[in-house]
C-alpha cells in the first residue's frame, strides 16, 4: 500500500497551508512564516501558494507581502453549507435552541490532530451575548465540548488521547488533575451532558450534549454559551434540558441512535 503522505504531497501541503491560515493568529502570514511553521521548503511553499493565489484560495497582499485566505473559499463554504445534510437538520434546531435560551448556540465537530472546530452557530439578538467564529479550533481536552466526545469513547482510546493532548490550564477554573478529569467524564456519561463554568475561557460558561450517529458514536456536539451571569448553577437545569432536547432532535434527524455500551472503560 502506498504511503498516504507521499502519494500526493502537493495536495497535502496545500491543505496544510489552508489549515494554517485558517487559524486566527496566522490569518495574515508571510512566506517565511508559513514555510517555517509547516517545516516546508520556501521554494515548495511558494510554488503552492502561487497556485492557490491564482485560484483565489489564498490572497497575496503585495504591500505587506502576506498571505491570507482567499474569497473563493467563502463561495465554497456557502455551497458546502447548502449541500450538507447535517447542517440542513441542525441549523433550524440551533435557531430554536437560541430562541428558547437567549444564548449563543453552536455545533462542534472533530477536527484533525485531536482538535474540535465550530461548524455552525446561532447568536441571540440581545446586547450581551457570546460571539464565536466558525472554523475556530480548540483542543479536545478543553472544557465541555471535548468532554462529550471523550466520555462516550472507548475508554482506552479516550485515555490515549488525553495522554497525547494533555490537559492544559486555560483559566483558574480549568480541571487539570487527571483523576478529577476522569471522574468528570464519568459524570458526563452518566448525565448525558457536560457543563463548564469559565473552564476554557474567562467570562464564558457552556452546556453541551452529544449528537450520535446510527452506530451510537458521537459525531457532533451541540452547546449553549453564555456569560456567568446568564449561565450558572441556578439557570443550568432549564438550559441543560433545552440543550439535551436539541441534541436528541438532531440525532433523530440524522437517523442516529443512543449511546452504546463503552468497551474497556478506564475512567
Amino acid at each position: 500500500m502506498p504511503d498516504k503522505k507521499s502519494a500526493v504531497p502537493s495536495v497535502e501541503f496545500a491543505v496544510r497551508i489552508l489549515d494554517f491560515l485558517s487559524r486566527y493568529k496566522n490569518r495574515r502570514s508571510t512566506l517565511t512564516e508559513i514555510s517555517q511553521a509547516l517545516a516546508m521548503s520556501k521554494s515548495t511553499c511558494l510554488r503552492i501558494l502561487r497556485v492557490l493565489n491564482e485560484n483565489r484560495f489564498v490572497h497575496y497582499d503585495e504591500e505587506t507581502r502576506k498571505y491570507s485566505l482567499g474569497e473563493y473559499l467563502v463561495i465554497l463554504g456557502t455551497r458546502a453549507a447548502e449541500f450538507s445534510d447535517k447542517l440542513a437538520v441542525s441549523l433550524p434546531v440551533l435557531k430554536d435552541l437560541t430562541g428558547r435560551t437567549q444564548l449563543t448556540s453552536v455545533l462542534v465537530e472533530p477536527a484533525p490532530h485531536n482538535r474540535l472546530v465550530y461548524i455552525a452557530k446561532e447568536e441571540p439578538d440581545v446586547s450581551v451575548r457570546i460571539n464565536v467564529a466558525i472554523g475556530q479550533y480548540f483542543p479536545i481536552t478543553g472544557a465541555s465540548f471535548g468532554k462529550c466526545f471523550l466520555a462516550f469513547m472507548d475508554g482506552e482510546e479516550a485515555d490515549r488521547i488525553i495522554r497525547e493532548v494533555g490537559i492544559k490550564q486555560f483559566t483558574s477554573r480549568t480541571i487539570t488533575n487527571a483523576d478529577e478529569f476522569m471522574e468528570n467524564l464519568k459524570a458526563v456519561r452518566r448525565l448525558g451532558y457536560a457543563y463548564s463554568f469559565e473552564e476554557h475561557t474567562q467570562g464564558v460558561s457552556a452546556v453541551a450534549a452529544p449528537v450520535f450517529d446510527f452506530n451510537g458514536k458521537v459525531v457532533m456536539v451541540v452547546a449553549c454559551l453564555g456569560t456567568p451571569a446568564l449561565l450558572n448553577e441556578s439557570s443550568l437545569p432549564g438550559i441543560k434540558d433545552a440543550v439535551l432536547d436539541a441534541a436528541r432532535r438532531i440525532t433523530r434527524g440524522l437517523g442516529g441512535a443512543g449511546a452504546p455500551q463503552v468497551q474497556s472503560p478506564v475512567y
